[in-house]
C-alpha cells in the first residue's frame, strides 16, 4: 500500500466507513433446523470461530424460559469461504452451542446443557482433520459454560447438581478432577496476566434478599487458581471491582462474558443475566494485575452502543457494537493493547444487532441476532426475522 492509499485509509477510519451497500448475505445456516416463528430464537448464532480455514457456528437455546425453550440437539455448522458452502459437521447433543474456542490447533466446545440424563455433562473436541469427539465423563454436570487452558491443563466452568464447580483435566479430557465452589454456577473464566479466576454471577439486590443468612456469609462471586492446585474463594471482590464507573448495578444479576487477553491486559463484556442462560451487555472493561492488586477500567464508548462480542486477531482487537437509535452495527478497533483509544472502523445499517463476528483473511463475517425484553412476558413478534443470517464484508472495499 503506497503513502497516498495509507493516507486515504487513515482519513476513512477517522470518519468510519459506511459498509451498508457492500454487505453480502451468505445465507441462514440454521433456517431449516428452526423453521417456524416459534423457533426463531434458537437461530441466534452465539459464537463463531475459525478452524482449518472454515468458519464454525453455534446456535440453539438452553434457556428454561422464554421462546424456543430447551432447543437441541444442535448441528455444528461450518462455512467454507473457498467453496461458499455451509455444511453440518456434527450433531452436538446439547441444547445450545454457546462457546467455541480454538487452542493448540484443536477446537473445544463446552456442553452447555446436555440432552441426555444429568449423570454427566458433555465436552467436545475436534482435532485437526478429525471428526468431533464427545467426552461424556464430567460427573454430575448439568452445564459447561466456559473453557480455559494453562499449564497443559483444561479448565471447565460448571454448574453441577449441588452448585458451582470447576473441572480440571491433565490428560486432554480423559479424566476430570471436580472442585466444588459452593452455591450457584461458575459462568466464565477470566485470565489476567498469569492469574486465572473462576467467575460466578454478581448477585442483584433481590438475589441477596432471597439468600439465607448462612448462604450470604459463605457466598463469593470470584475464586482464584492458586499454587497450581485449587481455586480459592475471594470474599472481598464484588461487582463494583469489576464494573467501575457503572450505575444501576443492583437490580439485575451480572456476569462477565467474552473476554480476550492481549499482552498484560484482558478485556471483557459486563452483562446482565438475561433469559436464564443468556446475557444482555451493559459495558466493556479491561483489567490488569500488579502483584495481588487488580486494576480495572471502563472502555470509553458512548452509552448508546451495546457491545455484543470481542475479537482478537494478532495485535488488533475488535469490538462488535450496535447503535439501537440509528439501527447501525459498528466495528471498533485498537492495536497493541491500547484500550484507551478504540476507533470506529466501519458500520452498516441493520434493523437488528449482530451478535457474533469473525475475521478471516480480509473479510468480516457477522451473524444477526434477536432478543426480547421479558422471558416471562414476551411476544414472538419482538424477535427479528433477520435472526441467524450470516453476512460478509470485504475490508478491501474500504480502500477501493
Amino acid at each position: 500500500m503506497n503513502k497516498l492509499l495509507l493516507l486515504l485509509f487513515a482519513v476513512t477510519l477517522l470518519f468510519s466507513y459506511d459498509a451498508t451497500t457492500k454487505i453480502k448475505l451468505l445465507g441462514e445456516p440454521y433456517k431449516l433446523v428452526y423453521e417456524t416463528k416459534k423457533n426463531l430464537y434458537a437461530k441466534n448464532i452465539w459464537d463463531m470461530a475459525i478452524f482449518e480455514n472454515k468458519i464454525y457456528f453455534g446456535a440453539g437455546n438452553s434457556s428454561n424460559e422464554g421462546p424456543t425453550q430447551n432447543a437441541g440437539p444442535v448441528p455444528l455448522i461450518s462455512y467454507n469461504p473457498t467453496t461458499n458452502e455451509f455444511k453440518t459437521e456434527a450433531i452436538i447433543q446439547d441444547e445450545q452451542i454457546d462457546v467455541i474456542k480454538i487452542f493448540n490447533n484443536k477446537m473445544y466446545i463446552p456442553g452447555h446443557d446436555a440432552r441426555e440424563n444429568w449423570d454427566f455433562a458433555n465436552f467436545y473436541i475436534k482435532e485437526s482433520n478429525q471428526s468431533v469427539k464427545k467426552y461424556r465423563n464430567i460427573k454430575d454436570g448439568l452445564h459447561v459454560y466456559d473453557v480455559a487452558f494453562r499449564d497443559n491443563k483444561i479448565f471447565l466452568a460448571l454448574g453441577v447438581r449441588n452448585g458451582a464447580a470447576v473441572a480440571i483435566s491433565t490428560d486432554n479430557a480423559q479424566n476430570w478432577e471436580i472442585q466444588k465452589l459452593n452455591h450457584y454456577r461458575v459462568n466464565s473464566f477470566l485470565e489476567v496476566g498469569n492469574r486465572l479466576f473462576a467467575i460466578k454471577h454478581f448477585p442483584s439486590s433481590s438475589d441477596l434478599q432471597k439468600m439465607s443468612q448462612s448462604n450470604k456469609n459463605f457466598f463469593f462471586s470470584v475464586a482464584e487458581y492458586e499454587n497450581n492446585r485449587e481455586f480459592v474463594p475471594n470474599y472481598k471482590l464484588n461487582a463494583q471491582d469489576f464494573f467501575p464507573k457503572t450505575t444501576d448495578l443492583k437490580d439485575k444479576s451480572r456476569k462477565i462474558v467474552r473476554s480476550a487477553k492481549m499482552n498484560d491486559k484482558t478485556i471483557y463484556i459486563g452483562a446482565y443475566a438475561h433469559n436464564d442462560h443468556q446475557f444482555e451487555p451493559f459495558g466493556v472493561y479491561y483489567i490488569s494485575s500488579a502483584g495481588k492488586n487488580l486494576d480495572v477500567k471502563k472502555i470509553a464508548l458512548s452509552n448508546q452502543y451495546k457491545v455484543w462480542d470481542i475479537l482478537k486477531k494478532e495485535n488488533t482487537l475488535y469490538l462488535l457494537a450496535y447503535d439501537e437509535s440509528k439501527k447501525e452495527v459498528k466495528v471498533f478497533f485498537t492495536k497493541n493493547g491500547d484500550f484507551e483509544s478504540f476507533k470506529e472502523y466501519f458500520s452498516f445499517k441493520s434493523e437488528t444487532f449482530a451478535r457474533s463476528f469473525e475475521l478471516f483473511e480480509d473479510k468480516f463475517y457477522f451473524s444477526l441476532g434477536g432478543e426480547f425484553k421479558d422471558s416471562k412476558n414476551f411476544s414472538y413478534d419482538e424477535i427479528s426475522e433477520d435472526i441467524g443470517k450470516v453476512l460478509q464484508f470485504d475490508t478491501k472495499n474500504i480502500t477501493n
